[in-house]
This record gives C-alpha cells, structure tokens and sequence, in this order.
C-alpha cells in the first residue's frame, strides 16, 4: 500500500508542479476518487433498489433513520473488530433515533446487539427498554425553568425491568461519588483573590 500511494504522490507531484504538496495529498488520499459506497434498500417481500440521495429524501423520517444507521453500525463493528478484544465497542449517538417510532427503535438496538456495540445516546423521549436491550443505565433529565435547575434520575433496565434508583444507591454501585458541584456566585472583585 505504501508504494502504491508513493507512486500516487509521485505523478501527481509531476503533473501539478505548481500546487501544495498539501493539496497533492489531499486529492491523492481522497478516497472517493478510488472507492465508492453503495447502498442498496430491500423492501419486504425482497425488491431492491439502489438507495440514492433522491430515493434516500422520499422515504418517511423512520426509514431514513434506520437507512443510515444500518451501515453506520456495520462499519463501526467491522471497525471494532480490528482492536483488541478488550476495548470498548462504544458509540456515541446524539439524538438517537429521531423520528424513529417505538417499534423502529426496537429493531435498531437489537441491531446493535447483534453487532456487539454499546451505544451511548442522547435524545429526546429516548428510551432503552426493549427485549433486545439486555442492560442499560438511563438518566431521565427534567430542567425546570422557573428554578433554573436540571434534576437527574438514574434508571437502570435489566431486560426486563426499569429500576429507579429514588435512594440513590444504584448510582453508588455505579461508581458516582455522590457528589454535585454548586454554582456560586461572586459578589465581589474581591472575592476571587485568597
């Protein structure tokens, strides 16, 4: 691989005498000159259809969704699969799942399951409590504007039940320390200088 992409920079290099070697590297190794990703959408019953941007825009927000997070959890497990056994097969998702409905969030994250990725999500109305889902730590956020406060409730899901954790003592088994910064305000210039 390296000769080859040495041999790359190399003509390019003589046919773009002028330009940044930055910019010979960047077309050089700019992947979509030299692989291109397909996909195709198979429909119940078996039709397929090559999955294009225009086709991608006529589809419901649900299937949207689902059409894109299908290949992001394949490459992210084939990803995974180069590192060492141990390492954390973590994804990160923000605003997991919107537009998906209950019975679509379903099938994503036993997608995931199947996979072997643990997600980390955040999302509104986002809930962890599906068959697939064999664990899940949860924290229900509630911001109340008149106290200018966010209260959190850790919710934990057994795959089979929601546990709320009203005494605090799932997050001690957790690992939290128990403890929450507080907002102080200055009055003073004074008060900054010990």
């Amino acid at each position: 691989m390296r000769t080859h992409f040495a041999a790359q920079i190399k003509n390019a290099r003589a046919r773009y005498r002028e330009a940044p070697y930055r910019q010979l590297l960047a077309e050089v190794l700019d992947y979509r000159r030299w692989w291109q990703f397909a996909f195709e959408l198979v429909r119940p019953g078996g039709e397929e259809e090559r999955l294009t941007r225009a086709r991608h825009s006529r589809l419901s927000g649900g299937e949207q969704s689902v059409s894109l997070h299908l290949p992001l959890f394949a490459a992210a497990h084939a990803m995974l699969n180069s590192a060492h056994p141990d390492a954390p097969r973590l994804l990160a998702l923000d605003e997991a799942f919107a537009g998906v409905d209950d019975t679509g969030r379903g099938e994503l994250m036993s997608l995931a399951a199947q996979f072997d990725l643990d997600l980390f999500m955040t999302g509104y109305d986002l809930w962890a409590v599906h068959a697939a889902v064999g664990a899940a730590a949860h924290y229900d956020l509630a911001h109340s504007a008149v106290d200018h406060t966010v209260s959190a409730l850790l919710l934990l899901w057994d795959g089979e039940r929601l546990h709320p954790d009203e005494t605090g003592e799932l997050t001690a088994v957790l690992g939290s320390p128990g403890t929450r910064g507080v907002h102080r305000a200055r009055t003073t210039e004074a008060s900054l200088v010990d």
